[in-house]
């Protein structure tokens, strides 16, 4: 009925208050589904945010098939901006907030010196997370501290009947974001749309991540950019390198070993900014003519 001729030509804005009325903040997928046909016929949508105390406005991201809601005076930013995004525990925090905020202050420097299409002078950065507590609070504080933009896709994890999944209530730190049901947690993933992905040590939900991500690059869902796990290797081994090894071993990933070259595992900033440093300049071993790593990630040193 919104899309119908003689509507549309009066209709001028949407704003609303509460997402759903038997779901409170989270939205359905007929909801994103009716938010994506607005923004096709550039009908604005608003979210007058309680949790937030702004006005979102629903924004498509370029080239992408989904958007998230974002404050009126960050929208130009959300559409132009590079996504780095971080996985981890919802349950710890690690001690990684120092490491993350010398990570992404080194690639904000970082920017003078690049000419590449994700980065560049005037390239504006966006971080992504679940929008929970732990290791997605830590990223979600240091981007907001950072003046990058702080997004989230968060589900509704409140309690139910035999559930074994810590209720996850969104963090403070969150400037955009998009809201799933927990019977869409599949496509809320696939709506991440981040440029360098980031692992953190973390249980089933980070596992599930790393393998979205990993089968992203190996069906050239998204280009071959770097993942940084950060963490000490033994680590890293324990919970892939079995894996990646029976996998080569019964030929079940022949002509994709070079999906190995798309992990490294970093201890520190330093580490990660080689990395990048690295990819942006062109000079990393990186996708299908890459090298193949037999822990089924670089360790950089």
């Amino acid at each position: 009925m919104l899309l119908n001729d003689q509507v549309h030509r009066c209709l001028k804005r949407i704003y609303f208050q509460y997402p759903s009325a038997s779901h409170d903040g989270f939205f359905s997928q007929e909801d994103r589904a009716m938010l994506v046909d607005l923004a096709k016929f550039a009908i604005p949508v608003f979210w007058v945010d309680d949790k937030t105390n702004k006005i979102l406005q629903y924004v498509f991201k370029t080239d992408k098939e989904s958007g998230m809601f974002v404050p009126l005076n960050l929208v130009e930013e959300f559409r132009k901006a590079t996504v780095f995004g971080v996985y981890g525990s919802n349950l710890a925090e690690g001690n990684f907030e120092q490491e993350l905020r010398d990570l992404w202050e080194g690639v904000l420097n970082m920017r003078a010196q690049m000419h590449h299409p994700l980065l560049s002078q005037n390239t504006p950065l966006a971080v992504v997370t679940g929008g929970g507590p732990g290791a997605m609070e830590v990223a979600n504080r240091v981007a907001r501290s950072l003046g990058i933009l702080s997004c989230a896709n968060t589900v509704d994890f409140r309690a139910k009947d035999k559930s074994v999944v810590n209720e996850q209530i969104q963090n403070q730190y969150i400037d955009a974001k998009m809201t799933y049901r927990l019977d869409r947690l599949v496509e809320r993933q696939a709506e991440f749309y981040l440029d360098f992905p980031i692992l953190l040590p973390g249980g089933i939900g980070t596992d599930f991540e790393y393998t979205l991500e990993e089968v992203r690059r190996k069906t050239g869902g998204c280009p071959p950019n770097p993942i940084l796990l950060f963490g000490e290797p033994d680590y890293w081994r324990q919970k892939l390198t079995s894996r990646f090894h029976l996998n080569r071993e019964t030929g079940t990933i022949k002509g994709s070993e070079w999906i190995s070259n798309c992990f490294y595992c970093v201890q520190n900033a330093k580490q990660g900014l080689s990395v990048y440093q690295r990819f942006f300049q062109g000079t990393l071993s990186i996708g299908k003519e890459g090298r193949i790593y037999d822990d089924g990630f670089c360790i950089v040193d």
